[in-house]
């Protein structure tokens, strides 16, 4: 018996990985874990890129943080909620994680705890451009050590 992770982007709906994810998990015989981590920055620079170039004021800039703060969370609460649908309907057992911070230290940490034997990371399609010029955005793999990790692409 292996549990199965899966790492969803906040904000995106990987049809794809969902089913490759929960596939995995009925073969080996594990749990799925869904697991979102919110940045607990990205408000707080897009309302401040915001301010800077005067589209906004500090008091509207600061409901603008905290409205898109909620809504982050929101809609990654819908997201993980269709995953364990989904899952639940295919007869395997998950468990969903919404967690805030930075990802590498929360995956470390959810494999560790979940005893994960595969890692689904879900990676947006990106031209072989893209990909070459944001080299430096790889994902730190060391830090998962001892797991599997399959990268999926989505559209």
């Amino acid at each position: 018996m292996q549990n199965v992770l899966i790492v969803i982007p906040a904000g995106k709906e990987p049809q794809h990985a969902m089913r490759a994810a929960i596939a995995l998990a009925k073969e080996r015989g594990g749990r799925l874990v869904a697991l979102t981590v919110l940045d607990p920055e990205l408000s707080s620079r897009v309302a401040s890129t915001l301010r800077e170039v005067g589209f906004m004021g500090e008091q509207v800039s600061n409901q603008v943080s905290d409205a898109i703060r909620r809504e982050d969370r929101c809609c990654s609460e819908a997201l993980l909620q269709a995953v364990v649908e989904r899952a639940t309907s295919e007869g395997v057992a998950v468990t969903p994680l919404l967690e805030q911070g930075d990802t590498g230290d929360v995956c470390g940490r959810v494999i560790r705890t979940y005893h994960i034997g595969v890692a689904v990371l879900v990676a947006e399609k990106q031209s072989w451009l893209t990909r070459f010029l944001s080299r430096s955005a790889a994902v730190n793999l060391p830090a998962w050590a001892g797991c599997e990790v399959r990268v999926m692409e989505e559209d």
